[in-house]
């Protein structure tokens, strides 16, 4: 026979286990879209200036 006030500690911690591991991947998560929006905005700035000095060299040649 178990006692219920123990069982529900287990419960509880377990819960609380769970909610810690779902937080990591969250977080791992956010983390990994920001990297991906940095490399986005990088490769934007990229293209942009690529497009000025394509313009630039076919209008002073």
């Amino acid at each position: 026979m178990s006692d219920p006030d123990i069982e529900d500690a287990v419960k509880r911690l377990a819960g609380f286990a769970a909610l810690r591991r779902l937080r990591r991947l969250v977080d791992a998560d956010q983390a990994q879209q920001d990297a991906q929006a940095r490399w986005a905005a990088r490769l934007a700035w990229a293209f942009a200036l690529a497009a000025v000095l394509a313009l630039a060299w076919l209008a002073f040649r």
